[in-house]
């Protein structure tokens, strides 16, 4: 009996062969992902290598070893002084102050002023504070167009004085302007009602004229400040304070007239002041300009919060004289 013969083995004899499942392909990284990571890593490089840096640099005891000690802050006065608004304040000028004193790499400071003057209180504020700094670190005053009235009495406060021979300097002298409308509004038909609980409490208003005691008593205030005025130039110039009396008339002199007063050390620019503080600060070659910045914690949101415009204010001649400022 013949049987069938069995299917040869060959290739198909049982069908086709099983499919393997696939292994998934590796995503290539795009070249956006490439630099994204290439420059992270760069960043942290740069800031491990700055940090690396300035512990070579800088000793522990905050000096340099490089000379970069060898610096000398500017810091600037050049607008009206005044204890608010979008003016030079106290604040503002004392946190530079004092951060260039806490600096080590500071050996010397100059103002540069451009300024007409101030309220009393806030250039007084200031110049105490110069006085201060000058003790412990050279501070010179470099005068540009104007340095008068409250401006002068800070410039005064300084180690030395460097003007232009065509600088505005002086104007030692205490001014008050008290605006009067009340003819204009008898005019217009306008009336004000004022309720004080004290006799001189409206002083000053401009709705009515001052009084003959009014205008006494604002008199002797405005003598005391002048005395005082003439008190702290003497005393910052280490002149007779007689002598300063006879200069205390409210006129600005220039520059070259300044210097033969006794009001200016030296005429030259800003070059010549960042050189004359090096000196005094014992630098030897160019120095570093250091600069600092103020950030005013009531400005910006809350200043706009409260209502305070006077920052985005013109400062003119009758607003001035309406502060009370130095002339």
């Amino acid at each position: 009996m013949n049987m069938p013969a069995e299917p040869s083995a060959g290739p198909g004899a049982y069908g086709p062969p099983p499919v393997m499942p696939q292994q998934p392909q590796a995503k290539k990284m795009s070249a956006g992902a490439k630099w994204a990571i290439g420059i992270t890593i760069g960043v942290v490089v740069l800031i491990m290598g700055s940090c690396v840096l300035t512990g070579i640099l800088f000793s522990s005891d905050g000096s340099s070893s490089l000379g970069y000690q060898d610096s000398v802050a500017v810091i600037y006065i050049d607008d009206a002084i005044a204890g608010t608004g979008a003016y030079v304040t106290p604040e503002s000028v004392l946190d530079q102050l004092d951060q260039a004193l806490d600096d080590p790499s500071v050996a010397a400071i100059v103002l540069r002023i451009d300024s007409p003057g101030g309220t009393v209180a806030a250039s007084q504020e200031i110049s105490m504070a110069v006085k201060r700094a000058n003790m412990v670190k050279p501070v010179v005053a470099s005068i540009g167009d104007m340095g008068a009235s409250g401006a002068y009495m800070v410039a005064s406060q300084c180690e030395s004085i460097v003007a232009a021979p065509g600088s505005s300097v002086g104007s030692i002298g205490v001014i008050m302007t008290i605006p009067n409308v009340e003819g204009l509004l008898d005019t217009v038909g306008v009336e004000f009602t004022v309720l004080t609980t004290g006799e001189f409490k409206d002083t000053g208003s401009m709705y009515r004229s001052v009084t003959p005691t009014e205008a006494a008593m604002l008199e002797g205030q405005m003598e005391i400040a002048y005395n005082q005025f003439i008190a702290d130039v003497a005393a910052g110039r280490g002149m007779a304070e007689d002598d300063v009396r006879e200069l205390a008339t409210g006129w600005v002199w220039l520059g070259t007239e300044a210097q033969e007063l006794g009001l200016v050390d030296e005429l030259g620019n800003y070059d010549d002041a960042i050189a004359l503080a090096a000196d005094l600060g014992g630098i030897e070659g160019d120095p570093y300009i250091v600069n600092y910045e103020y950030y005013d914690p009531f400005s910006g949101l809350i200043g706009s919060i409260l209502g305070v415009v006077a920052e985005s204010q013109s400062l003119d001649a009758d607003a001035i004289e309406r502060l009370g400022l130095m002339k």
